[in-house]
């Protein structure tokens, strides 16, 4: 109830504020570091943040973390993985009655994201503000205001981070007096990495170090990614769109649901190099090396300069028919599906919610050849993410789809 309470007044302060502060909330995630303790490995990160102009005392605030699943698994709030405390200029009390300055509470936004509120209920009280403290104007010296820890379970690297997905996320912090920064909120730091940085072998002494992850240096959008049988050949076609400091393309393909494999790379197959010049780009593979009675499912990979690695599909081949990835993906509140038939197949495609409740029945029953594109209108379901689940045939497939009002 008390959550209620406080996301409740939050509310009211977003919808009922007409006043802004001057400045902007430049948000940063930083000191993030392994930690054993108890047999246990955690992940640990500070969460600061400082003003570009004026002074003031927050009042309210919330900063989302999105997190690897690899690493933590997913729904970090749910499963009691994540453990928050106030830092900094957030961490003081009321002397006299040792009363803490501000409430915090954390939950589930997605399955691989959290927020963390604070929250003053001493907001708008000039008796009381004395008792707090402004947030740092200065950039090389900001107010800590939170450290996170989470329970590690499993190996690998990525990043946590505040997603540019949030909604609204420009007026999440308010001053002592209910009022939003009129320069909104500055995410551009509120990034760290995480990695697993040392694994020791069952049989040996010997402690192997996991280099840091590349930090990408290129950018490109993804337009389109297709994949059909041309008599007793796969091609595969892809299009982008803005490329910036990229090498070229990587094809792995994956057999019958088995491990995905790189069959053609930009360093042996020229046609794969990164072109220029031109807004829209087009690539193409041959894949020859095919049977017709396996299921094939390929993977592309743009290589930046540095050798960062941006991933794009799968896009499966199942028999006669082709499965494309819906989009656009996340998506606000439609999205297109799009496939094609080279005989009649037997179809059922469905949408379902993260307690696998069917939430759309898109298409059911049997479809003659042909190129299909189904428009799945979502205005009515809540963000959060969602499974869309194809069968062609008995053969199933299934992507992620993000609503994000």
């Amino acid at each position: 109830m008390k959550k209620l309470l406080v996301i409740f007044a939050m509310l009211v302060i977003a919808t009922s504020s007409v006043f802004a502060a001057a400045g902007t909330m430049h948000l940063i995630y930083t000191n993030g570091q392994m930690v054993e303790e108890g047999g246990q490995s955690y992940y640990d990160f500070d969460v600061q943040a400082w003003l570009s102009e004026g002074t003031q005392v927050l009042g309210a605030g919330m900063a989302y973390v999105e997190y690897p699943i690899s690493i933590f698994g997913d729904l970090a709030i749910n499963n009691n993985i994540v453990t928050v405390t106030t830092t900094g200029i957030l961490a003081g009390t009321i002397p006299e009655v040792t009363i803490e300055l501000y409430d915090i509470f954390t939950n589930d936004t997605y399955a691989d994201c959290y927020a963390i509120t604070f929250d003053s209920p001493y907001m708008g009280n000039p008796d009381l503000k004395d008792y707090f403290t402004s947030i740092s104007i200065d950039s090389l010296q900001p107010s800590d205001l939170l450290h996170v820890r989470m329970l590690v379970s499993g190996v690998g690297y990525g990043n946590v981070l505040f997603p540019s997905y949030i909604a609204g996320y420009d007026n999440v912090f308010y001053t002592f007096e209910s009022e939003t920064f009129d320069g909104g909120l500055d995410i551009s730091e509120a990034m760290e990495v995480v990695y697993e940085d040392t694994t020791t072998s069952d049989t040996t002494d010997t402690t192997i170090i996991i280099d840091p992850p590349l930090e990408p240096v290129g950018s490109l959008e993804f337009k389109s990614l297709v994949a059909a049988w041309k008599r007793t050949i796969i091609e595969v076609k892809w299009s982008t769109k803005d490329e910036v400091d990229i090498e070229g393309y990587v094809v792995k393909r994956s057999v019958n649901g088995g491990e995905a494999v790189e069959v053609a790379s930009y360093l042996t197959d020229p046609t794969l190099v990164a072109q220029s010049g031109i807004s829209t780009l087009k690539y193409d593979f041959i894949d020859a090396n095919v049977m017709a009675s396996n299921i094939y499912s390929y993977t592309i990979e743009a290589i930046d300069i540095v050798g960062y690695a941006f991933p794009y599909g799968p896009v499966e081949v199942i028999g006669d028919a082709v499965v494309e990835s819906a989009y656009p993906n996340p998506y606000n509140p439609s999205f297109v599906i799009p496939f094609e038939l080279f005989s009649t197949q037997n179809v059922d495609i469905k949408l379902y919610d993260m307690s696998g409740r069917a939430v759309r029945n898109i298409a059911v029953g049997n479809h003659s050849a042909g190129h299909y594109e189904y428009r799945v209108d979502c205005n009515d379901l809540s963000s959060g993410v969602y499974i869309l689940r194809t069968v062609i045939n008995e053969n199933p497939s299934s992507q992620k789809m993000l609503l994000v009002k």
